[in-house]
């Protein structure tokens, strides 16, 4: 600033107002690019150290052209419409870094869909079919660690990367479970280094980018329970319209996401601090309304990922339960695409059926929430092969199927010691169980630490759900199965994990669960 002001040639050559955090050259800037589209350079010993590498293995880690062909195709019609991040002229620049991270990171998306199995191949791979975890790992790490070299600079290739990452990436281990959303913060980073939240470029392709980086900043916010990068305070005036200038299925999509934006509300530390005589209620809109005014009526069925009935104002429970009945239909009826949110969303309906399980008071309730949970676990099942976060959910789901067979089962047999007090406790609304009021000092041998993820005592391979026998528990429909559980269960830490599933405010950790994922 003061170099600035000192020197008189800087007042016929000012920085821009979109570029943040960056010191232009006061010489022939009109000539040179822009330095803040150019991604910070790795120090000169890292790019030594990794170059070699790339060129030689990261930049050849790509499908055949056949496979891609394929995979490109399902990217096309079922992922770009959703979320616009990779145009297609990028996909044709020859054999460039830029275009090869870029086929990468569609291959990467496509993946994911059940169809592709048998296009998971890689020309560094010998052409050989691989699992999906071995793609997907492969293919992610190559692309990360392109991004850490010299070797692309333009900014906006990083964030369209970044974001496809965010959405994709399966971590590798419990270490790694916070990984999408530190590469989404990474690709927030860029944009707000670039100005693209001010709005002052006149490149719609840019304003599109913003739009997919906003969008993926508030679904990182709700599914990793963590605050979001880009605040509203210190986004320009234009993003409204923004949004209106954009593709009817892109459009549809950042409504839903602008009134996941207003959930998010709720749950600020701010908002819950003020809100204890009146509790917050967003009236959530029926999906239909949201169809027509985003000009969605030709998107086809499997691109409308979400489903929503006329909602009479109720308690959050009704609401919520009808919700995780919507969510379970539409996944098992329609054969949606294959995006990031739909486990997620799953993973929410398990959550309130586990919760109306636990402490419905009418057997009825208990009975018909045990069914569901029982059908979103194998719901969650098909999705463990990719995602891994769905594979340690519906690991968890499966242990607690189990043991409450087992729990049935002994005290039809008579085999059961005195039954523990009754564990249906009213959860506070931050998700975390209280202890029971009185526990006989038999329960000693518990595990006081309600985050310790729960322990079993077999590690052999179940078999499938279908042949889990209920019949005991139909039997004694009074019975509080889950005050026979054994101790060694740790059930209140499955208890917090659930519930406080359903509370986007806390930062849920899948990774204390990652024994499930085995």
């Amino acid at each position: 600033m003061f170099a600035e002001a000192a020197d008189p040639g800087a007042a016929a050559n000012p920085t821009q107002k979109a570029e943040v955090g960056v010191w232009l050259p006061s010489v022939n800037t009109a000539a040179a690019q822009s330095t803040a589209s150019v991604a910070s350079r790795p120090s000169a010993m890292t790019d030594r150290a990794l170059l070699p590498f790339v060129r030689e293995t990261c930049l050849k880690c790509m499908p055949p052209e056949k496979d891609f062909k394929h995979l490109h195709r399902v990217y096309r019609e079922k992922i770009h419409p959703i979320f616009a991040l990779i145009p297609e002229d990028v996909l044709d620049d020859g054999d460039s870094p830029t275009a090869i991270v870029m086929r990468q990171v569609v291959s990467l998306a496509a993946a994911t869909d059940p169809e592709m199995k048998s296009h998971l191949r890689l020309a560094n791979q010998g052409n050989k079919k691989l699992s999906y975890q071995d793609f997907s790992q492969t293919l992610s790490g190559s692309v990360r660690t392109i991004l850490e070299t010299s070797l692309i600079s333009d900014r906006t290739v990083h964030i369209r990367a970044l974001c496809m990452l965010s959405l994709y990436v399966q971590p590798s281990s419990a270490d790694e479970a916070d990984l999408p959303a530190q590469l989404g913060a990474r690709a927030a980073h860029h944009s707000q280094t670039l100005g693209l939240h001010l709005f002052h470029s006149s490149d719609d392709a840019l304003d599109t980018l913003f739009c997919a980086v906003w969008a993926l900043d508030r679904i990182n916010a709700a599914a990793y329970g963590r605050p979001c990068v880009l605040h509203e305070g210190d986004i320009g005036p234009g993003l409204a319209d923004c949004f209106r200038r954009q593709k009817p299925c892109f459009r549809l999509f950042l409504s839903v996401v602008q009134w996941l934006d207003k959930v998010i509300e709720l749950y600020r530390p701010g908002v819950i601090a003020h809100s204890l005589e009146s509790k917050p209620f967003i009236d959530l809109p029926v999906l239909e309304p949201m169809i027509l005014e985003a000009e969605a009526l030709q998107v086809s069925t499997p691109l409308l990922a979400q489903y929503a009935s006329s909602i009479p104002p109720a308690s959050a429970n009704a609401r919520r339960s009808l919700a995780a009945e919507r969510i379970s239909s539409a996944i098992r009826r329609d054969h949606l695409s294959p995006v990031p949110l739909v486990p997620y969303a799953l993973s929410l309906a398990l959550s309130v059926e586990y919760r109306k399980m636990r402490h419905s008071a009418l057997p009825m309730f208990r009975a018909r929430a045990r069914s569901a949970f029982k059908s979103n676990s194998e719901l969650m099942k098909r999705f463990g092969d990719v995602f891994w976060s769905a594979r340690v959910v519906a690991g968890l789901g499966e242990r607690i199927l189990r043991e409450m067979e087992r729990a049935a089962n002994s005290i039809a047999q008579g085999a059961t010691a005195a039954p523990l007090p009754s564990s249906i406790t009213d959860i506070p609304t931050n998700g975390r169980a209280e202890e029971p009021a009185a526990m006989p000092a038999a329960t000693d041998a518990a595990p006081q630490a309600a985050t310790a993820p729960a322990t079993t005592t077999s590690t052999t391979e179940f078999p499938p759900l279908d042949a889990i026998d209920f019949s005991v528990v139909d039997a004694m429909p009074h019975l509080d199965v889950f005050g026979h559980f054994d101790p060694s269960f740790n059930l209140p830490a499955v208890d917090n994990a659930l519930e406080a599933n359903l509370d986007i405010g806390l930062p849920l950790n899948w990774g204390e669960w990652d024994h499930f994922a085995g």
